[in-house]
């Protein structure tokens, strides 16, 4: 979840790269799988629901997976319902200037 409830101005940049209130999305470094050679996820993004979005609901979150290159999340799909996040967080790890351990997040 890197998009919370009242974020805004959310658009799909270059390299398919995510801004959030205008600035670089927040989290681990999402190069980490191979590139997928036939660029499926080109194709999806061409008409992703989540490439421009004002501000999310109350009710709304951005998800980003881990692999850019072929990963179908909010920039193809769009904004997801919290109610849809099942669980709960034991830990934050990223980033590493707020790691905690337990608590409300």
């Amino acid at each position: 979840v890197v998009g919370l409830p009242g974020d805004g101005d959310i658009r799909l940049v270059d390299n398919n790269e995510v801004t959030i209130n205008s600035k670089p999305s927040i989290g681990p470094n999402r190069e980490l799988c191979a590139d997928e050679p036939l660029r499926l996820i080109d194709r999806l993004l061409e008409n992703g629901k989540g490439k421009d979005i004002d501000r999310l609901g109350e009710d709304e979150v951005y998800v980003l997976g881990d692999c850019k290159a072929v990963s179908v999340d909010s920039r193809v799909f769009g904004t997801l319902p919290k109610e849809n996040i099942v669980g709960k967080p034991l830990a934050r790890i990223w980033p590493l200037d707020r790691v905690k351990l337990s608590g409300d997040f």
